[in-house]
Parts: C-alpha cells; sequence; structure tokens
C-alpha cells in the first residue's frame, strides 16, 4: 500500500486572522488477523471552526466511502471495510500542499473488479469554509476550454518526445527490451487525441504556485506492463494564468490578498447542507463530469447512505438544476433546484408528492 502509515498529526494552517486550525488525525482499518493496513483515511477538527472541518470530512465520506461518517467515522469505515459490496481494495491520502487558504490532499485509491486498479485523486479545499475547490470556481468555460486543450498537447508533447528518443532502436532491441515485437508509436497513437468534451481537467489541485492536472495512463490493463509512461501530470503555474483567474481564483493564489472572497454560486463538487419538508436535514454532494452531467447523491443526514443523483451540468449560469435518480429505481425521484437571494431552493417529487426543498 502507498506512502506510510502513522497514528497521529497536527496540521496547523494558519498566516492572517481568519485562518482555521485543524487537527488531523487518522482513521484506520487493517485487514482481519492483520497488522497490515487497509484503509487510512485523514479526520479533521477544529475548535475554531469546526464547519470547516465538518464539511471536509463529508466530502472525504461521501466520495470514497460513500457514506456520510456519522457520529461514530470509525464505525462508518468498519462497515465499509466489511461490505460485500464494497469495491475498494486500498485506501491512503497524503497531505501536498497547505497554506492560509488552501489544503491540498492527494488520496490513493485501489478499487477491484474483474482486475485491480490503483489511481489518485488530487483534492483541494477552501479553508475559509471548507468547500472543495473546483475549476468552475477559478475559470470561465472558455478557459477551461483553453487549459483543456493545453493540457492535452501537452501530454501528446511527452508522448512524441518519448517516441522520438526511441527511434533509434532497431525491432530486435525493442524485442529484447519488451519480450515481444514491439512499436512505441502504434502503442501510444491514439492517446491524448480525445477532443471531444473536457476530458483532460477532470484531476486538479492547487499548488504552491501552481496548478497540477494529472491524467491516466494510456495503457489498459492488460497492456499496462508494456507502457513506460505511466501516469501524466501537467503543471502550470498561476502567474501564466493571472489574467484568466476569477476574483475567488485570484484570491486563492494571491499571496497578499487577505480579504475571503466567495467563489460564484454553484453546486458543482460542493457539500451542501439542507432541509427537505420542513424539518428533514439532507445533504447533496454533485460532480460535474468532463463539463457534461452529473454525478452524485443526496443523504439523509439521520441516515448517511446515498440516494444516487444524475443531471446536466449548467456551469454557465448555475441558475438552474434537475437532478434525478435513476430510471432503474422503483420510484423515481427528482429535485428540481433554482439560484434564489443567493440560496439553492425549489421542489422534491416522487410518486406524485412534492415538498420544498432548500440548500445553502
Amino acid at each position: 500500500m502507498k506512502g506510510y502509515l502513522s497514528g497521529v498529526a497536527l496540521l496547523l494552517l494558519s498566516g492572517y486572522t481568519a485562518a482555521t486550525q485543524l487537527e488531523i488525525k487518522n482513521i484506520e482499518y487493517r485487514y482481519p488477523n492483520s497488522t497490515e493496513m487497509q484503509y487510512r483515511l485523514p479526520w479533521f477538527s477544529s475548535a475554531d471552526n469546526p464547519t470547516v472541518a465538518k464539511r471536509i470530512n463529508d466530502y472525504i465520506f461521501a466520495s470514497f466511502i460513500n457514506q456520510l461518517p456519522g457520529n461514530n467515522p470509525q464505525a462508518t469505515v468498519n462497515q465499509f471495510a466489511k461490505s460485500e459490496r464494497n469495491p475498494t481494495a486500498n485506501l491512503d491520502y497524503t497531505v501536498e500542499y497547505r497554506d492560509a487558504k488552501v489544503l491540498t490532499l492527494n488520496m490513493f485509491v485501489e478499487g477491484c473488479g474483474a482486475y485491480c486498479e490503483s489511481y489518485n485523486v488530487p483534492l483541494s479545499f477552501d479553508l475559509a469554509n471548507g468547500a472543495a475547490i473546483t475549476l468552475n470556481d477559478l475559470f470561465s468555460r472558455a478557459t477551461m476550454a483553453e487549459l483543456n486543450t493545453r493540457i492535452r498537447k501537452d501530454i501528446r508533447g511527452q508522448i512524441d518526445a518519448f517516441v522520438a528518443a526511441h527511434k533509434s532502436q532497431t525491432p530486435e532491441q525493442i524485442k529484447e527490451e519488451k519480450g515481444e515485437d514491439f512499436d512505441y508509436a502504434d502503442f501510444y497513437a491514439s492517446c491524448a487525441t480525445y477532443t471531444e468534451g473536457l476530458y483532460y481537467i477532470d484531476k486538479f489541485s492547487l499548488q504552491k504556485d501552481h496548478l497540477a492536472f494529472l491524467n491516466g495512463r494510456c495503457s489498459n490493463h492488460a497492456s499496462r506492463a508494456l507502457d513506460d509512461l505511466g501516469d501524466f501530470t501537467t503543471k502550470i503555474p498561476t502567474a501564466e494564468l493571472h489574467n484568466q483567474f476569477t476574483p475567488y481564483g485570484h484570491y486563492l493564489t494571491g499571496a497578499k490578498s487577505t480579504t475571503p472572497v466567495e467563489p460564484a454560486p454553484g453546486i458543482d463538487g460542493k457539500v451542501m447542507y439542507g432541509t427537505l419538508g420542513k424539518s428533514m436535514r439532507i445533504v447533496l454532494k454533485v460532480d460535474c463530469k468532463y463539463g457534461d452531467s452529473f454525478e452524485g447523491a443526496y443523504f439523509y443526514q439521520k441516515f448517511g447512505a446515498p440516494i444516487e443523483l444524475t443531471g446536466k451540468c449548467d456551469v454557465e449560469n448555475n441558475q438552474h438544476y434537475e437532478l434525478k435518480t435513476s430510471a432503474a429505481e422503483q420510484t423515481q425521484e427528482k429535485i428540481t433546484l433554482d439560484l434564489k437571494d443567493g440560496v439553492y431552493q425549489g421542489v422534491w417529487e416522487s410518486n406524485g408528492k412534492t415538498l420544498p426543498v432548500r440548500f445553502e
């Protein structure tokens, strides 16, 4: 399993008066009858701003444990580990970067189905409110498209340079090295050629002086051993993006900016707390995948289990959203949200019944 597993660490985030102090501890689960760690997750707490810690914890649990943490997060992880339908073989994390405004984590995940695959998920959080930071917060749609093209070309450039470096090898030399007939140009020919959607900016994080974009390897599972390049990381200095950031992006990346700036309204990538009906507390978390559609769920806070939702992204104005449960569900649910007076509110509908719903 990736990383070194430790018991308790103290993460102190300060630097200006509005900074949040977070204590971080590990929630761990070991394989039965073994000392080997299977899951290790961060658990944040804060005496001065507990809502920040709660929102980060809820985001991580909703994303990787598929459940709200509840009153006993250790028990929730234990239950997840023992679930027969759990496809996650390993979980680990590292703190990649932190300053007074931003906390960046990397989650290491190994998932198993027909075979096992490991991957990394970078996450950045705003320490003023605990919200996950998305590209929709930092850039306009047009700039995101430009970044997507830039990153695709960077990946393609890395591939082309790698292929060119092997042109001097004879087929016999390559066969001796690879153990079979192999053509580098053919192997990587279709990689980083997809031009539809915003595929190449799906995973990113804020670092000290740059944005880091992560993209997976070119090879499938069967040919993984032949792939010498592996995952791709593209780093873009924040200084180069100065004229393209939103005001919120300038606040997060500007060393001299200390007055908090709110991002534009939107539900993409956010943990949002609200009510269904008069007083039923619910939590919403959805993510915009590749700029086109949502994947996510809402949770009854009392029970913590997800009710999966899908819907279309509307990152241009973020005023109106329609989220639905799967059509295969016995009784389909639909949540319609509109932005009114800075609050997302609307109607929950199912089987002819309607209830007001509100998120903040």
